[in-house]
């Protein structure tokens, strides 16, 4: 029995109506693959953003901790050489002069014009005597205590005991621990733990 032929041997279906039902099945078929297809991409589209964020934020954190990493090697330099004292030198000044080589998205020194830098870049405002980095991501990233979104600040500072509670370093009083990265406002990256 064929198809579009009742038991009897009958046609049901012209085999013209046939084929027209059969063109209309492969453009429904059409429709509904390009529907899944772009639902799928919008998908692909939000993962691939939200994994470039986490790259943008590791990274980040990368040439945080190499700076940190910097300060501790001149504390350890001043202390081997029993120059503590001298560490109040380092105080704002650019870490990223400090090694030997830095990272590739530092773009050197910036005299205050921020919007010259490109974004996911670092650099050193002589202005804030801060190193800078200026976010890509800026939805994947809170930042507070600054009118510019896109922009983490931070500034090398004396880590010290403030036994007087003056948040001033009294040589004489105080005990120096060494160098630290501060950070000029609060942030919080959103991308790895949104939490």
């Amino acid at each position: 029995m064929g198809l579009g032929q009742s038991g009897l041997g009958v046609d049901i279906m012209p085999k013209k109506a046939l084929f027209h039902w059969a063109k209309r099945e492969k453009r429904l078929v059409f429709w509904l693959s390009i529907c899944i297809i772009s639902i799928l991409l919008v998908y692909l589209l939000n993962a691939l953003e939200r994994e470039m964020a986490r790259a943008e934020e590791m990274m980040f954190k990368k040439v945080v901790a190499e700076i940190n990493a910097i300060l501790i090697v001149k504390t350890a330099e001043k202390i081997a050489q029993n120059k503590k004292g001298d560490m109040k030198n380092f105080v704002n000044h650019n870490p990223m002069s400090w090694m030997k080589t830095t990272p590739m998205n530092y773009s050197d020194i910036n005299t205050g014009n921020y919007a010259d830098v490109a974004p996911g870049h670092w650099f050193f405002s002589s202005t804030e005597k801060a190193i800078v980095y200026r976010v890509i991501n800026t939805d994947m990233v809170e930042i507070e205590g600054t009118n510019k979104s896109e922009f983490i600040g931070f500034t090398v500072i004396l880590d010290y005991i403030d036994r007087n509670q003056n948040a001033q370093f009294d040589e004489q009083n105080e005990r120096l621990i060494g160098l630290k990265l501060k950070p000029l406002q609060e942030y919080k990256w959103l991308a790895i733990n949104p939490q």
